[in-house]
């Protein structure tokens, strides 16, 4: 596992420990890990349509 350092702002690191308080997550960790990973996922469909464009871009056009 890689370990990530990350500058927040107080009041969103305090959101952070308001949802651990309150049972919504196990840790901090779990928050962030959780969070990225529904970011990433629902990124995922935009970014591959992106690199797709950007392949057929550059079989039409080549690399000018």
């Amino acid at each position: 596992m890689t370990t990530l350092k990350v500058e927040l702002p107080d009041q969103l690191r305090e959101q952070l420990r308001a949802f651990v308080a309150q049972g919504w997550f196990s840790s901090e960790n779990e928050l962030v890990q959780e969070a990225l990973r529904r970011f990433l996922e629902a990124r995922a469909p935009e970014l591959a349509a992106r690199f797709v464009k950007e392949d057929v871009d550059w079989g039409l056009k080549g690399n000018d």
